[in-house]
């Protein structure tokens, strides 16, 4: 083959690489330091259980909403100790939770740490953007026969 053909099909291969749309696509965690169950619905789909010191990922590909419903032992949302919900951005290879109020947002970027929302038990976009670390310590919001259980297993 001659260095001009395959010239031609290097420039070809750019090129459609190029013209092909952008589509978001980030795999993330949500990690479980609790001893408390939690589920996490993405976008109004059904719960997902991630059990106490587990961890599932999570695949944004789209703008959109997560809600973390975290449960004493087994049983659904509707009974849960806490809730939230948190907004996501996924543009491209770039997935974050939206939290604060925008505080020198376009000086360093969203999801700064500087004018940021309380988001306690959970740790949200660390170690890195778009992760969920939920804190080790929330038993207390739980019934106290949960608790000693808890304490005596660990």
């Amino acid at each position: 083959m001659r260095a001009t053909t395959i010239g031609f099909i290097v420039t070809g291969l750019l090129a459609g690489l190029a013209a092909a749309p952008a589509e978001a696509g980030c795999t993330r965690k949500i990690v479980n330091k609790s001893a408390l169950t939690a589920l996490i619905s993405r976008d109004g789909g059904p719960w997902v259980t991630v059990p106490p010191h587990h961890s599932q990922s999570i695949v944004f590909s789209q703008p959109g909403k997560v809600d973390v419903a975290l449960v004493c032992g087994r049983g659904g949302p509707e009974g849960a100790v806490y809730r939230s919900s948190l907004s996501y951005s996924a543009i491209i290879d770039r997935c974050y939770y939206e939290i604060g109020n925008g505080f020198f947002e376009e000086q360093l970027g969203p999801g700064f740490a500087l004018g940021t929302e309380d988001t306690a038990p959970l740790t949200v976009n660390t170690p890195r953007q778009g992760d969920v670390v939920i804190g080790p310590r929330v038993e207390a919001r739980c019934p106290a026969e949960f608790r000693a259980a808890v304490q005596s297993r660990y």
